[in-house]
């Protein structure tokens, strides 16, 4: 066990110590106040990196440093960035932060961003998230519906005639693992058809594992995504609690992927769209932010400006198939939050 911690220990502390160079990779230059912005990333990273050596290889210290530290930035965002907070990478920040950040929740300044925003992202990348985390709650619900059913007929389970009642049990169980699944993957093709999927999130489903729960796919015997083409067929989601709005493709019947990077849209944002003064809370935490620069500069949106996935942008790797889901894998993201769970569930 020991072995394992401090295995688990060390992978979260580098892939963690690697997040706290990369802040939100906006470039300053972009920002409403550029010399405030980069100073405040400064001092994020900078105390960010001072915490996790001072946790002295504790996991749950680790992954409380993330959170605070992704918290700082984002009011970094809000202090001396705020025109930028509808972009792409913010967005895809926002996305990070609830992945490695497990009491993250909602609402979080400037995200979702309103419909038709300004400097806005080409694909909704708040809209999937938010798929991904609500029919992760829901695969949670059917799967305690099952364990339910299971701590219900623990005491016949010397009764041979509830063999098949075990049999269904474990069917059903693999049904949500399916479901989740299958919701969470389609949401990339279903919200940005035009986008390469990974770059919209299709491999989220793997990373956002609930801190009660770590091993919701893996605990399931012989479970693979790609098993779940006859379940998706034969099963209607809906009935196990899924959203019926959600779309539930199956493993191979993935729409042809999109090509398209991200990039940013709608004109420029003139004025904080918080106003002056923001205040916001996270845990135990309330933060007042002011805002500046407003009466200096608003940055032009760059129209042409393309987020791609190289460099500092690693996390959220590029990867081009011809179509369906059977190309998406975990990893960069998915590396650092396994690590960041590993620790958290030993």
């Amino acid at each position: 066990m020991l072995s394992k911690f401090l295995l688990a220990s060390a992978a979260t502390v580098v892939a963690l110590s690697g997040l706290a160079t990369a802040q939100t990779n906006i470039t300053e230059k972009d920002c409403a106040s550029t010399s405030q912005y980069s100073k405040c990333n400064r001092d994020v990273a900078d105390k960010w990196s001072s915490c996790i050596r001072g946790c002295n290889g504790n996991g749950n210290c680790v992954v409380d440093c993330g959170c605070d530290s992704h918290q700082q930035y984002i009011n970094c965002m809000a202090e001396s960035c705020w025109n930028q907070v509808y972009s792409c990478k913010y967005q895809l920040f926002v996305q990070q932060y609830f992945a490695v950040c497990p009491s993250a929740k909602e609402p979080i300044p400037f995200w979702p961003p309103p419909d038709n925003a300004p400097n806005r992202c080409s694909c909704d990348l708040a809209k999937v998230t938010q798929t991904t985390l609500s029919s992760r709650n829901q695969q949670i619900k059917c799967m305690r519906d099952v364990t339910d059913k299971i701590s219900g007929d623990i005491g016949n389970i010397p009764d041979l005639s509830n063999l098949n009642n075990g049999l269904d049990i474990a069917n059903r169980a693999s049904d949500c693992a399916c479901c989740g699944a299958s919701a969470s993957i389609s949401a990339s093709w279903d919200v940005c058809p035009h986008t390469e999927p990974t770059l919209a999130g299709a491999d989220m489903w793997g990373v956002f594992f609930p801190s009660d729960l770590p091993n919701l796919y893996t605990s399931l015997p012989n479970w693979a995504w790609s098993s779940c083409d006859s379940t998706l067929e034969d099963k209607k989601c809906k009935d196990l609690g899924f959203t019926d709005t959600d779309k539930f493709y199956k493993p191979g019947d993935f729409p042809k992927n999109g090509t398209s990077t991200l990039y940013e849209v709608g004109g420029t944002v003139t004025a904080p769209p918080s106003g002056t003064v923001l205040t916001w809370s996270q845990a135990s935490s309330t933060y007042t932010v002011t805002a500046t620069g407003y009466d200096r500069k608003a940055v032009a949106s760059q129209s042409e400006y393309r987020a791609t996935a190289t460099g500092t942008d690693e996390a959220f790797a590029t990867q081009t198939a011809d179509s369906g889901a059977g190309a998406v894998r975990n990893g960069g993201l998915g590396a650092v939050v396994a690590g960041v769970f590993a620790v958290v569930m030993l």
